[in-house]
């Protein structure tokens, strides 16, 4: 891995920024190290992103879809069908 750090800059809302602060107070770590250490993770998992993945359609259509719902039911418009959820986890319901 190379050892050169790019230099960026987030937009955070409350709750995100607030995550970050909090984590970086529980580790004793910059909050750039909280962003850094949750990347990494994420790259660990190796998860391919396919080109034909439908999310991907969506922007390059740019169509209305005329559901209302969308944001709630996006899985099953996206997809076909909802996630599967962890148990005890109403569907729509965050966390």
């Amino acid at each position: 891995m190379n050892n050169y750090k790019y230099r960026t800059q987030l937009y955070l809302d409350e709750d995100h920024y607030r995550f970050l602060k909090e984590q970086s107070a529980r580790y004793q770590i910059s909050m750039a190290e909280v962003v850094r250490r949750l990347l990494d993770r994420e790259l660990e998992k190796n998860e391919e992103i396919k080109d034909d993945d439908p999310i991907f359609q969506m922007g390059r259509e740019g169509t209305a879809t005329g559901r209302v719902n969308g944001s709630l039911n996006h899985d099953r418009y996206i997809y076909g069908q909802f996630p599967k959820h962890r148990s005890g986890q109403k569907r729509g319901s965050h966390g």
